[in-house]
């Protein structure tokens, strides 16, 4: 079974803070990877504001029509 490994970068406000995946990010943040993922949906935020607070992006991986086999 081939699973993916997903980035993802944190921020605080504008400023880059890291990038990883989730375990990574959670052991060095020390963290849930649960809170982790719930700061990355539009939920989070919308509850809270802009500067100052942490989110997670999930990075997608743009192949930009290369093959990558």
């Amino acid at each position: 079974m081939d699973r993916r490994i997903c980035w993802y970068a944190l921020y605080r406000g504008d400023e880059f803070v890291d990038v990883g995946t989730l375990n990574e990010l959670a052991i060095r943040h020390h963290t849930s990877i649960k809170t982790l993922r719930f700061k990355a949906t539009p939920t989070y935020a919308a509850r809270t504001t802009y500067s100052d607070t942490i989110r997670v992006y999930k990075l997608v991986d743009s192949a930009g029509g290369e093959n990558n086999d």
